[in-house]
Order: structure tokens, then C-alpha cells, then sequence
């Protein structure tokens, strides 16, 4: 499965204008098959992503959040 974090590399080095697919599999550290991946879904990864994102915030919210009996 491909990380955030591997998943925003690619999007920075498409937008800066770095075409050459060696040379991105190289920077990211991704094989040619997960580099595939991420070009053919890469509206899947968007989504995914941002629900993963709305998740984890969720989380945090329901962590700061004082029990009754804290009030």
C-alpha cells in the first residue's frame, strides 16, 4: 500500500514538472508497480487520502472532548 507521505512526493514532483519515471520512482523510493498504482488511481488516492485525513481528525475531537463528569 502506498504512504501518504509517498503518495504527496509524486503529486510535488509531477507539479514540479519532473516527468522522468525513473527518476521519480528513484526520490520516492517506489517500485514500478506501485508507481503504476498511483498514476492509474490517482483520484482514488485523492479521496482516500482526505477520508483518511477527516478521520483522524474525528479522532482528535473525540479525544479533547471532556466527559460529563469533567465539566
Amino acid at each position: 500500500m502506498v504512504t501518504k507521505f509517498q503518495f504527496q512526493a509524486v503529486c510535488k514532483l509531477l507539479h514540479d514538472g519532473v516527468n522522468d519515471y525513473v527518476q521519480i520512482r528513484q526520490r520516492v523510493g517506489l517500485t514500478s508497480s506501485e508507481l503504476d498504482d498511483i498514476i492509474r488511481n490517482f483520484d482514488y488516492y485523492i479521496n482516500y487520502f482526505r477520508e483518511q485525513d477527516e478521520i483522524q481528525k474525528q479522532r482528535e475531537l473525540l479525544n479533547k472532548k471532556k466527559h460529563w463528569w469533567q465539566k
